[in-house]
């Protein structure tokens, strides 16, 4: 035991002893975890952790397990790396709650060359762009109540579920604004609902049932505020003055308004499920053999917008993004003439081509400096 503790296996006899399986449940219990987020913990510790680590204590992992373990979900079960470095994310997540707790001395997946491989640091996000013609094909090409789904996604930047949670409430049509608040979730509560039916008995728990709440990670009531291009604020009043809005009261896994999407019997809200069947089957129609998805709306708007000369900051605020390095690692692809421009000011400058004009905060301070 000394000798373990030594090599940092293990603290004490009672943390070290119990089973990382346990620790993983502990750790998503106390945390603050949104529901989507949970549920996604759950799926990767039901799925991935347990199968692989049901008898193994956290106090007796080793480099060489974890080592094993990403072997195995690349190899024989061929995961995408982004699947991968998200499910090995998680798991950190829980080694390092375990060292902070006194389960452990050290982290074992601290310092080894196959962890850095698997690190989340420097990993370069795919962007698929579609073209402008893909991009009316597909909203031509869906029924008319869901058209305007993709002109929210491409002109304002929405994700999927939140552009299926727009409603009439959230424009200032004056302002040119759209404030993102809520969105449309895979994660509310379903307590009697049968989940899933396992060895032909019906296990009874929380469902993933459709709700409408406020964005991830936001307190209630707090949104983003998005610039409104005219084009979509006009699609957005033909849209209401074709087809209406759907009413939403307030209540279990909903949040109150006008909604201007509603599934295709206007008894309740938009469904992924519906969603993804018309988008397919809208690409189809349109003859695009890509594989579009909704998400690369998102990108469109970010890439012209930063493509244009929009600064990363502002667009970063309008995506969502809390930290601007998030939407220049994405899309710093669109931005390959962006050297080339700072070399074209910085010579008109110091050539004394172009006058330069200062802050006057910064006018200010030079003036009031005493020199040495």
């Amino acid at each position: 035991m000394e000798q373990e503790k030594l090599l940092g296996v293990r603290v004490g006899v009672l943390g070290a002893s119990r089973s990382l399986v346990d620790v993983y449940r502990e750790y998503i219990e106390g945390g603050p975890y949104a529901g989507s987020t949970r549920y996604q913990y759950e799926a990767s510790l039901r799925l991935h952790v347990e199968p692989y680590f049901r008898q193994c204590t956290i106090g007796s992992l080793q480099p060489r397990d974890l080592r094993g373990w990403l072997a195995l979900m690349v190899g024989e079960r061929g995961y995408a790396r982004s699947t991968v470095v998200n499910r090995y994310g998680i798991l950190r997540g829980v080694l390092g709650y375990a060292v902070a707790n006194g389960y452990r001395a050290q982290d074992p997946s601290r310092g080894w060359s196959t962890s850095r491989h698997y690190s989340r640091r420097g990993r370069r996000k795919t962007v698929r762009l579609p073209t402008l013609a893909e991009i009316t094909a597909i909203a031509e090409h869906l029924p008319a109540p869901y058209g305007l789904l993709v002109w929210l996604m491409a002109g304002c930047g929405l994700r999927i579920g939140e552009a299926s949670a727009v409603c009439l409430e959230q424009f200032d049509f004056a302002a040119g604004m759209l404030l993102v608040d809520r969105q449309i979730t895979q994660d509310g509560g379903a307590p009697s609902a049968v989940r899933r039916r396992r060895r032909g008995a019906a296990v009874k728990g929380r469902g993933r049932a459709h709700r409408i709440r406020h964005l991830k990670w936001r307190a209630p009531g707090e949104g983003r505020l998005v610039p409104l291009p005219g084009v979509i604020a006009a699609k957005v009043r033909e849209h209401v003055r074709r087809h209406g809005t759907f009413r939403v009261a307030d209540g279990p896994n909903r949040m109150a308004g006008d909604y201007l999407f509603a599934n295709i019997g206007r008894t309740n809200i938009l469904m992924y499920a519906l969603v993804h069947r018309l988008w397919q089957a809208a690409r189809k129609s349109a003859g695009i053999t890509r594989q579009v998805t909704p998400h690369w709306l998102r990108h469109f708007f970010a890439s012209v917008g930063l493509a244009k000369g929009v600064p990363v900051t502002d667009m970063a605020a309008w995506l969502g993004h809390s930290d601007p390095r998030t939407t220049y690692q994405t899309y710093a692809h669109v931005l390959p003439d962006a050297p080339e421009r700072l070399r074209s000011v910085m010579d008109d400058v110091l050539s004394l081509k172009t006058q330069l004009v200062l802050p006057l905060q910064f006018e200010a301070l030079h003036d009031t400096a005493t020199p040495r």
